[in-house]
């Protein structure tokens, strides 16, 4: 699988009316006003880098956009363009482009994907996602036709965000449940583990943050089946990544981690898009 098919996991920063666990969800109020409408820019740099992984630079721009509601469904886009340098070889240009559309209810999950380094297609995804009454049914077209059966509670992006954000409200500390995201081949769906820390308020920020509560959140990604394990037998991640989330959505400070490098995204612009009204029965 492709490393960089796992930025918009999560974030997608890119989640209802599931019992998760202890979380309850306001689905009138909570589901039709979050995640705001928004387009955010973050340049992106290196932050951390080991030896072993060759890579000496990092730059470039992600640029997110959401928009919808429960009732129309969510929409969103995504783009990471970077220049990554290496010791033992000339830069690359990583272009990593993701586009979804969610239905309100979590019913139905669209996405397609393309990574492209120094402007070839390394990998591209794309497919469809509907909730049965008894599990969640997946018809891949690219990069082959296949079908998938998922565990019926599986989440989709727009509903993990969602459910994060209610456990965030609710103090709880740890969150977990499974993500089906279209990533990497669009083949499975993953454990994702939250732990979520103290709220703080937002203080001279941007007009959609500022006074807004926001708590820092670091996931985890488990792929299921995948047995990868330390010297004391712990599982270890896909992909890591940390961020500051706040109650509508947004999210800065980004870190996104490689295992052998750690890349950042400081929120550089932050826009409001329309959005149109929703009553959610």
């Amino acid at each position: 699988m492709n490393r960089f098919s796992r930025v918009s996991g999560g974030v997608s920063i890119a989640t209802l009316a599931f019992s998760l666990s202890s979380v309850t969800i306001d689905h009138a109020s909570a589901v039709s006003q979050i995640p705001v409408p928004h387009r955010a820019v973050y340049k992106i740099g290196l932050s951390d880098s080991q030896e072993s992984s060759n890579v000496t630079s990092a730059e470039g721009r992600m640029v997110f956009e959401i928009a919808g509601n429960a009732c129309e469904g969510y929409t969103m886009s995504q783009r990471l363009v970077v220049w990554m340098g290496h010791n033992d070889s000339s830069d690359q240009l990583l272009d990593f482009r993701v586009s979804t559309f969610e239905s309100g209810d979590g019913g139905l999950y669209r996405f397609a994907s393309r990574t492209y380094l120094d402007d070839k297609i390394v990998e591209e995804a794309n497919g469809t996602a509907q909730r049965k009454s008894d599990a969640v049914e997946v018809a891949l077209d690219q990069p082959g036709k296949k079908s998938l059966v998922l565990n019926q509670r599986v989440m989709f992006p727009s509903q993990h965000l969602i459910a994060l954000l209610a456990a965030a409200k609710a103090d709880q500390r740890f969150f977990s449940t499974g993500i089906y995201e279209g990533a990497g081949q669009g083949e499975r769906a993953d454990t994702v583990t939250a732990i979520i820390g103290s709220a703080e308020l937002a203080d001279g920020q941007d007009g959609l943050i500022d006074g807004k509560k926001g708590w820092p959140v670091s996931i985890a990604y488990f792929s299921e089946g995948k047995d990868d394990e330390n010297e004391n037998g712990e599982e270890l991640p896909d992909y890591q990544m940390s961020f500051t989330l706040f109650e509508n959505g947004i999210a800065r400070d980004l870190r996104m981690n490689y295992g052998d490098y750690v890349l950042s995204g400081h929120l550089e612009e932050l826009n409001a898009l329309d959005t149109s009204e929703c009553e959610v029965n």
